[in-house]
């Protein structure tokens, strides 16, 4: 009989998303995820097979509940404090990196890559919702627009911020959905 599971794959995903954004998905152990998790890294690797399969279920939940959280937003207020709430977790430029490093599977590995594009129409979607369907895609690169120039601006302010402001701009004043 198998053994119950007192830690849920939320939960897990959670402590790898924190280990991703702390040491780069090249360098995440299982150990490191397992740590965070309250698990050994031989639990992990009977949940997901390997750190491989923990990493494309990291992208598969981040690209089904991030277009989720964005779809729920109200009004186009509500999805720019959804947006910047996304970027306010962010550190420092050494979290960002870490997070661009995972980017480069999304784009260099096709299991991830996949992941990826159902990843972007779901957001894009999402935002055309709450923000109009000819806005959504200069809307997302605005987002991820403005954390690359705070990244690589070194890090100074909030990048919270930085999202908030930039959005700001290309919404505009006479923006109406």
């Amino acid at each position: 009989m198998a053994r119950p599971r007192t830690v849920t794959d939320e939960a897990i995903l959670a402590a790898a998303a924190r280990a991703v954004a702390a040491t780069g998905p090249a360098d995440v152990t299982l150990a490191h995820v397992g740590a965070g998790a309250g698990l050994t890294a031989a639990a992990l690797l009977r949940r997901f097979g390997s750190k491989r399969g923990l990493l494309l279920a990291l992208a598969r939940h981040g690209a089904t509940t991030l277009p989720a959280h964005l779809g729920a937003a109200h009004d186009v207020d509500d999805l720019v404090e959804r947006l910047a709430g996304m970027a306010a977790g962010m550190r420092d430029p050494v979290e960002f990196a870490n997070h661009l490093a995972f980017l480069l599977l999304d784009v260099s590995d096709p299991e991830f890559r996949a992941i990826s594009r159902d990843y972007t129409a779901a957001v894009e979607a999402a935002i055309g919702r709450v923000a109009g369907a000819s806005n959504a895609r200069a809307v997302h690169a605005a987002y991820n627009g403005a954390l690359l120039t705070w990244g690589m601006a070194g890090g100074d302010g909030d990048p919270a911020e930085d999202v908030r402001d930039q959005l700001r701009r290309v919404l505009g004043k006479g923006w109406t959905r």
